[in-house]
């Protein structure tokens, strides 16, 4: 059982959030998605980071975010729990849906010359229009909130029965997958891939979103349960470089046999086999992507420092603010006659050094907007 803290875990949590911001930086230059403000200019590389690490860092994000749980769930009672969860879920969700993504929708409007008129004129009508895009309201990227707030109430029974097993116990349900039995994860997430994807391809609604539900929920457990367990980290770290050839062969294949990483099935006759090896090779990707994260952390991050004690307080606030901020600052820059890359840069950089900024003068000192943005007590 692991009882110090392992500070890879916290450097994989800063930057597997951190990368958002280059994900959703990127869609500005590849054509669709969300954000709606479009580059004029595309990048194929760009487009190909978007299909690769869409495949497993919502994945990831969950799997630390149950990581985070297993630490805080230890030093709580199940009541005490419930109640730091709803606080640095709930209000940061609806901190966001009222103060933090109408700005970023009234953005997107009047670049598109969908709306005309000041950001006061344009507030009435986020929550009379109907559902964003062809209305205004919209929880954006805080479906992520809302799901891990989730999970963790659906978790408390396993987390409780994981805390009742002796060390007897847990060792025998635990050591099958110890060394290379970690990859017998794959099978165990494969299964309702098969069952669910077809049926719900993945709008993130909590309506038609079962597969990925489903599939997340399993990472979340899995890295609740691989927190408190020094020898299958260990295993992991040991492991990395098969886990990293993993990926890459899961990778490649879904490249080579279906053209990408969501393929069109109509193109293919027989639709059966290609869906069940499509999915078993996305779950694959995902999963070897987690453990080679995770492998390579531990390897080279397992040290803590005043910088990662910064970092790791200020991400929840960066992911709350990063789209907004993107969104803004992207219909400036977007624009301009500059090059796509140095587009890119600037968007990134500026939006890292402005909520930074705004972390340490607006929020950091302060527990009332501590408390707003799922920020720990002073």
């Amino acid at each position: 059982m692991t009882t110090t803290r392992r500070y890879e875990l916290d450097w994989l949590r800063v930057l597997a959030f951190g990368v958002l911001i280059y994900f959703h930086a990127a869609i500005f230059f590849v054509p669709g998605g969300l954000p709606l403000i479009q580059n004029t200019e595309t990048s194929p590389v760009l487009k190909v980071f978007i299909e690769i690490s869409t495949q497993f860092r919502l994945a990831l994000l969950f799997f630390i975010s149950g990581v985070g749980v297993f630490f805080a769930r230890r030093r709580r009672s199940e009541k005490a729990f419930i109640w730091e969860r709803s606080q640095r879920l709930l209000i940061p969700f609806f901190v966001g849906l009222v103060f933090v993504v109408p700005p970023m929708v009234y953005t997107e409007k009047v670049f598109l010359g969908e709306f005309a008129g000041s950001l006061l004129a344009f507030y009435p009508l986020v929550f009379t229009t109907g559902l964003y895009p062809e209305g205004n309201l919209s929880w954006h990227h805080f479906w992520f909130v809302v799901y891990l707030y989730l999970f963790c109430l659906l978790g408390l029974g396993a987390f409780r029965k994981l805390g009742e097993l002796s060390g007897e116990e847990s060792d025998r349900l635990f050591g099958r997958f110890s060394g290379p039995g970690i990859f017998l994860v794959i099978p165990l997430l494969t299964v309702p891939e098969w069952l669910l994807r077809a049926a719900f391809p993945g709008f993130r609604n909590l309506i038609h979103d079962w597969a990925s539900f489903t599939l997340w929920f399993l990472v979340f457990l899995a890295g609740y349960i691989i927190a408190g367990r020094q020898q299958l980290l260990e295993d992991i770290r040991q492991l990395r470089y098969l886990s990293t050839l993993g990926l890459l062969t899961a990778t490649i294949s879904l490249y080579l046999l279906f053209g990408g990483p969501w393929p069109d099935f109509s193109r293919y006759e027989f639709i059966v086999p290609a869906y069940l090896i499509w999915c078993a090779l996305r779950v694959s990707m995902i999963w070897c992507a987690i453990l080679t994260c995770l492998g390579f952390a531990g390897q080279y991050l397992r040290v803590g420092n005043p910088v990662l004690s910064y970092l790791n307080e200020a991400v929840y606030p960066l992911f709350i603010l990063h789209l907004t901020t993107l969104v803004v600052l992207g219909y400036f820059i977007v624009p301009l006659s500059w090059s796509l890359w140095l587009k890119y840069l600037i968007l990134t950089s500026a939006t890292f050094a402005l909520i930074l900024v705004f972390y340490q003068v607006a929020i950091r000192p302060f527990n009332v907007m501590r408390l707003l943005f799922g920020v720990k007590p002073l």
